[in-house]
């Protein structure tokens, strides 16, 4: 199906039902050091999209993507996919709540035409453990994963993790002029349009890049307002080479101070390599922002100048504030920072913006992942066909627990029924155990689909 952003609705049916008398922790405690992927949790921590439908929120900034495919400076490209991956951690630290569990055998499809045009499958092919594979088709690129997520409550914060390797392939370009520009994202040229006029063929050949995400954390499951940080690094590898761009994201310590506990906030550095040489340097804010530093000696710059961020589009909520808009970036930044990618929600008006506490902070692209097309024919395994997620969008959650415990249970018993392995429709396992897309499901034959959600 086809999505055109500037057509598509800015806001849902109902708004999220008001948590305050809910505890998340009475339903949690007895999970302690468990997976909670394995209990159900009441629909009311839930927020009205399918887990294959979140993922698909990782390529939102697909022009990322396009613009590392159009170069051949591996620096450049490095930055560029570095911010891709950045941007994908941008949309979870305002969303406290749960995606739905897909059920077995459950698909989703998303196709974007425009300047950024791209077409994203997945499907659920396992459900212990749960497994979720998906492959996103670009002009000159495709990306695949297979996502395993696995979430455990520890005491006072909850510990999610998605197992999984991600895999970009990125077709060679054969230019018959110059090589790529270096414009960044927020920067569209007409030198741009000449370099994509001279690209005249492909190269059977493909550059890979792989890495893992890193884990989230949870804070204030007990009392106070929740929150979420990332932890650990990115470790993104060039198949082909030695190089390789490693992101380490500040962690926060017990011990420290509230003023160095808000000025670390959502930061990280990195370094680009070639085997142990350093290449080049970045740093950020994984809410807001992505900058290259041109200059390698600038990456260790310290300064108490007040040269902050200014590239404006929309900071995540701090924790330390209780508004609805964002709050400006303090990333300090270097004499050679450039920026290369910013976090926006241009699409939404000003009244748009001050709702979006209402509406589960959906991004504008969030909100078009489960509107009900007619124009094209989708398998009815299509997570927008789930009634307990169009329950909750219209804010009937009475509705939408009981279809949601009706689909649990028919799962289970479908579960005690079946004989044999579950093949699922559109992937299939290869020698490394992982699932791969068989490009099938671009024929559109439909008619062998279960009706996965009927009663």
């Amino acid at each position: 199906m086809t999505v055109d952003l500037r057509a598509s609705r800015r806001i849902l049916p109902a708004p999220m039902i008001d948590r305050s008398s809910y505890s998340i922790f009475s339903v949690i405690k007895q999970a302690i050091g468990k997976d909670l992927t394995k209990f159900s949790i009441p629909v009311v921590w839930n927020e009205p999209l399918s887990f294959l439908q979140r993922l698909a929120e990782c390529i939102e900034y697909s022009s990322l993507l396009d613009q590392a495919a159009l170069t051949n400076i591996p620096v450049e490209r490095f930055h560029l996919l570095t911010a891709f991956i950045v941007s994908t951690l941008s949309t979870n630290l305002e969303r406290m709540s749960k995606p739905f569990n897909p059920l077995l055998g459950e698909t989703y499809e998303l196709k974007m035409e425009g300047d950024t045009p791209f077409h994203y499958i997945s499907e659920q092919v396992s459900h212990h453990p749960p497994v979720s594979a998906l492959y996103i088709r670009g002009q000159h690129w495709t990306l695949s994963a297979n996502v395993e997520p696995k979430v455990k409550f520890q005491g006072t914060n909850v510990v999610a993790v998605s197992e999984g390797r991600w895999i970009l392939r990125i077709k060679k370009i054969v230019s018959t002029s110059r090589s790529a520009s270096q414009s960044s994202f927020q920067s569209c040229t007409e030198e741009d349009d000449e370099q994509n006029s001279n690209v005249n063929n492909h190269s059977d050949e493909e550059d890979e890049y792989t890495w893992t995400s890193p884990s989230i954390l949870v804070h204030n499951i007990l009392f106070g307002r929740l929150w979420c940080e990332f932890q650990g690094e990115f470790d993104i590898q060039h198949t082909q080479s030695n190089q390789r761009s490693v992101l380490t994201i500040k962690t926060q310590s017990w011990l420290s101070s509230q003023s160095t506990k808000t000025a670390n906030m959502f930061k990280y550095t990195g370094f680009i390599y070639d085997g142990k040489d350093k290449l080049g340097a970045f740093h950020g804010n994984y809410g807001h922002c992505y900058y290259a530093i041109d200059n390698l000696e600038d990456a260790q710059f310290k300064s108490s100048s007040s040269s902050c961020c200014s590239a404006g589009g929309h900071n995540c909520i701090h924790i330390n504030t209780t508004a609805t808009v964002s709050s400006p970036c303090d990333l300090i930044l270097t004499p050679s920072s450039r920026l290369i990618w910013f976090r926006s929600l241009s699409l939404m008006n000003d009244n748009e913006l001050a709702l979006r506490s209402q509406y589960y902070f959906f991004t504008p692209f969030a909100l078009c992942l489960n509107e009900q097309v007619s124009s094209v024919v989708l398998p009815l395994t299509d997570s927008r066909y789930r009634q307990d997620i169009q329950y909750l969008e219209k804010g009937n959650t009475d509705a939408a627990a009981a279809e949601k415990h009706r689909l649990e249970e028919q799962q289970r018993a479908d579960a005690r029924k079946r004989d044999s392995e579950h093949q699922p429709l559109w992937f299939k396992k290869d020698e490394n155990e992982e699932y791969i897309y068989t490009n099938e499901y671009d024929q559109r034959q439909f008619n062998h689909c279960p009706n996965l959600f009927s009663s």
